[in-house]
């Protein structure tokens, strides 16, 4: 049943409001100084379509990070996100696999900033038959937790890399274009 505020129980259907979602562009995204995906922009030709992306390589596992204040609303437990991508180079082959992974911890006032993340999740997605012209959308990782206690204003700061060590085949490039992540809501939000 969707909420009104007319129903006279709202604490009770703050329970139930659902999901939010965040785009994260990549160029909301900095590369690790060490193992750093390299960062370009690509324009497809027919219609200028230009996108920006971090490529990240078929061998050697690399990284990218971005922090962000979720709403305050989140429920603060698990969250989950796909990956939007395409191969970066068209002599790659349909049906090759690709897997990404994403960690994340938070950060409350007064915590060292150099803290443990929580444990990555890996979702693996396959090459398209239009390989790098082809827009690449992963499925939803599984569900990840968030390193530290997270808690209300946090800073939450974000990991993601290619894991190569996986069963990850594809020996081209991988460009990644961003991140949508999901995550349930279910507090209400107090005026500041």
């Amino acid at each position: 049943m969707p909420w009104s505020p007319s129903m006279s129980n709202a604490a009770e259907n703050f329970a139930c409001l659902g999901y939010i979602d965040i785009w994260v562009p990549v160029g909301s995204m900095v590369a690790l100084a060490t193992n750093g995906a390299a960062p370009g922009t690509n324009e497809y030709a027919t219609n200028d379509i230009v996108l920006d992306y971090f490529a990240f390589d078929g061998a050697t596992e690399e990284f990218v990070a971005f922090s962000l204040v979720m709403p305050e609303n989140w429920d603060r437990s698990t969250i989950k996100a796909k990956f939007y991508w395409a191969p970066g180079d068209p002599a790659c082959t349909a049906a090759d696999t690709v897997e990404w992974e994403l960690q994340g911890g938070a950060l409350s006032n007064d915590d060292a900033i150099d803290a443990a993340l929580g444990t990555a999740q890996v979702i693996s997605d396959a090459v398209l038959v239009g390989k790098n012209g082809d827009l690449h959308i992963t499925d939803a990782t599984p569900a990840i937790t968030i390193g530290g206690t997270p808690a209300l204003g946090d800073l939450i700061h974000f990991k993601l890399s290619r894991n190569v060590s996986g069963s990850d085949n594809m020996t081209e490039d991988a460009w990644l274009f961003g991140l949508y992540i999901q995550a349930a809501i279910n507090e209400a939000v107090v005026v500041w």
